[in-house]
């Protein structure tokens, strides 16, 4: 899944594994797999991630790290 910002709603379940920020720049690597629901909100904080249960209406931090990711291009 991409972030790019703004809050993203999950449309359907979902079973993330990392989260990317805006292409070739920062991916968020989860400790565990994250499963969110339908209607589960998810967006970028500070370094991490928040996510907010649609159910529940509780917010977790999952944990894992953010590391930066480069893209090389070739052209030919």
């Amino acid at each position: 899944m991409m972030l790019n910002g703004s809050p993203a709603t999950a449309p359907r379940m979902l079973l993330l594994d990392r989260v990317d920020f805006e292409p070739g720049c920062y991916v968020f690597d989860l400790d565990r797999p994250l499963f969110l629901a339908a209607g589960d909100q998810i967006w970028a904080e500070r370094s991490s991630v928040v996510v907010l249960r649609a159910v529940t209406g509780s917010v977790e931090r999952p944990a894992g790290s953010m590391t930066a990711e480069r893209w090389a291009y070739k052209l030919l």
